[in-house]
């Protein structure tokens, strides 16, 4: 690199650093600390500050939310074992805030803010050291970048990975810089330049560094583990070149032991972590949650690629010479091409797999930024391949079309920060309503996917036009549908006894592949109820929830009460439940009523509806 191609290449970072730092410094958000980065997070005060990190005095936890609002909902842990708690996410992240926790613990200790892990230094403190991390990742990336490119063309690389893909949002403005993927891009810029640097000069210190940084990034989130298949594959083309790396690991065994010792140790204190407050070394720290997991059998690609919902290569389309670079790539990089494609082609799967992919509140697919340190090699040798091999006239579409796209991904996210772009419920015609639009044309929300934050009762009265049809009706007067001894005869017919025998009525249960529902549909049920004791000391439980291997993805309970039922008298009550977004078309919907007290209560004519929008 000439002195002169260098200050220009120096020139382009500098200038990308002042747009993200003056990004950074314009605005600061309102109380950082909440939501998933509330879950990263509460490992360090937990420990340093409260010195519970079993979450065994829970008045801690609700001390800080009615303080800072940091949640609505406790979802960042699950009960432990001895009336402990534990945190749902791993401690990687906690790891790499901890330099700055420690700066904004003793800015609080010498100011009149409290030291609590939560007030404004602490916050402060974490938002401009994730800007550090990212300025130093950024410089990692770029200086790796230059073993293999022209000062241009990194030049290039890096603009585009900025400001055309959605990494700007989510280091900048969404989660400012919080959330694990801005750290996780770090890790993985170190992860590709000491990987260069130890198969440059195989030594213990560059094994070291990337047990330390595959260790901590798979600490962060553990699928990041599938990194260390870049360094394995490194420099490997075809068959010889695999059996000459077994032989280089073989000879450099000591730095192949030390890395791995050092991943190892990073994972075991996760499993250390469970083993204290679960009694177990292994914990699906997700628990119940039966909206969220792995289904390897039938990953999600399509969506995550092309969904207008949240497609990558719909929101971040400049993305697409980076896949198509893997052609340039193999051809002219072939040492690097099949470490950064089975990479890539292994963690893209993975990503799919994840049942919630569309990763709610987020821009475009937040989990692949990571990987866009690696898929710059593809993307870098497709721009130098059509610089110095193509005719000028396609050199000038590529940088009209590269330019087009980051400017158009720079509109997106202003969208998309400004509420134009929906967080988790856009559709394509929604999508084309709003397209290069600086507000939300009239009408255009209807088109988004339903909004689930709100009751079914208000989804039926939004205006929308609902179709109704009748899935089941028991009034109990056929014949073997229940054995007799639950029937109890009135004076018009038949009806169903619950007591201390029987305490559950018979359970209405459908799949919702049988449910032919197009997006969503809302179950309308009503039963009939005679009780004969107050509510109140014989307790019946309404329950509806749909089912996935065991675990309720949204359990709808009620106790109906005084209000609700009059004694000696035949009340009618009704309940509305709102279909899940299920993992498996089999899962199945399940309603019934449940007799907590011991005295009898009488039911009748329970019906089950079904409403859909009428299209």
């Amino acid at each position: 690199m000439n002195f002169f191609s260098k200050v220009k290449s120096l020139t382009v970072v500098g200038l990308v650093f002042l747009v993200l730092f003056f990004s950074v410094a314009s605005h600061f958000p309102h109380n950082v600390l909440s939501w998933d980065i509330f879950g990263y997070y509460l490992y360090l005060p937990l420990l340093f500050i409260y010195n519970d990190l079993g979450i065994t005095d829970f008045s801690i936890i609700t001390h800080i939310i009615d303080t800072y609002n940091n949640t609505s909902t406790f979802y960042q842990a699950m009960p432990g074992i001895d009336g402990s708690w534990v945190l749902k996410y791993p401690m990687g992240m906690a790891i790499l805030y901890l330099p700055w926790f420690f700066i904004g613990h003793i800015w609080a200790l010498f100011s009149a803010y409290p030291a609590d892990g939560f007030s404004f230094p602490y916050q402060a403190s974490l938002v401009y050291g994730s800007f550090v991390y990212t300025i130093i990742g950024l410089i990692v990336f770029w200086k790796s970048l230059r073993y293999f490119f022209k000062p241009a063309t990194v030049s290039a690389i890096l603009v585009i990975i900025v400001f055309g893909t959605n990494y700007l949002v989510h280091t900048v403005f969404h989660g400012q810089g919080l959330m694990s993927h801005n750290y996780l891009f770090t890790l993985f810029a170190f992860v590709l330049y000491f990987t260069i640097k130890w198969h440059e000069k195989p030594c213990m210190k560059y094994a070291i560094a990337l047990g330390i940084t595959i260790g901590v990034a798979a600490l962060s989130r553990p699928t990041e583990v599938l990194v260390i298949l870049v360094p394995i594959f490194w420099n490997v083309k075809n068959k010889n070149d695999f059996f000459n790396k077994l032989k280089l690991l073989q000879i450099n065994w000591k730095n192949v032991l030390a890395a791995g010792l050092i991943i190892f140790g990073f994972g075991a204190l996760q499993l250390v972590y469970f083993k204290l407050f679960t009694g177990k070394f292994l914990f699906n720290s997700y628990g119940n949650n039966a909206g969220e997991g792995m289904e390897f059998f039938s990953p999600y690609i399509y969506q995550v690629l092309f969904s207008f919902r949240k497609g990558w290569l719909i929101y971040t389309p400049v993305m697409v010479f980076a896949l198509a670079g893997f052609v340039t790539l193999y051809k002219e990089m072939r040492d690097q091409f099949f470490s950064v494609f089975i990479f890539f082609v292994v963690a893209f799967y993975v990503i799919a797999s994840w049942s919630c992919w569309w990763y709610a509140d987020c821009y475009s697919q937040r989990a692949l930024i990571p990987m866009y340190v690696f898929l710059s090699l593809p993307l870098g040798s497709l721009i130098e391949n059509v610089f110095q091999k193509q005719k000028i006239i396609w050199r000038v579409l590529l940088v009209f079309v590269l330019v087009s796209l980051t400017a158009l991904n720079l509109f997106q996210s202003w969208q998309f920060l400004n509420g134009i772009i929906h967080t988790s419920r856009m559709t394509k015609p929604y999508y084309k309503s709003v397209f290069l639009k600086t507000s939300i044309p009239p009408e255009a929300t209807d088109k988004l996917l339903v909004d689930r934050s709100k009751s079914p009762e208000e989804i039926l009265n939004s205006g929308k036009t609902f179709k109704s049809k009748v899935l089941s009706f028991n009034d109990f007067e056929s014949e073997g549908i229940i054995p007799d001894t639950n029937l109890v005869k009135w004076s018009d017919g038949k009806v169903f006894e619950l007591n201390k025998q029987n305490p559950i009525s018979p359970y209405y249960q459908i799949t919702y592949k049988d449910l032919n529902l197009n997006e969503y549909g809302i179950l309308k049920i009503t039963a009939s109820i005679y009780p004969i004791y107050a509510p109140l000391e014989n307790p019946l439980v309404f329950t509806a929830t749909f089912m996935h291997k065991g675990y309720a993805y949204s359990y709808f309970g009620r106790q109906l009460d005084d209000q609700a039922l009059q004694l000696n008298t035949w009340n009618k009550v009704e309940f509305y439940y709102l279909t899940p977004e299920v993992r498996k078309e089999t899962n199945s919907f399940q309603t019934s009523f449940w007799l907590k007290g011991k005295l009898p209560v009488f039911i009748d004519d329970f019906k089950v509806e079904l409403f859909t929008v009428d299209k």
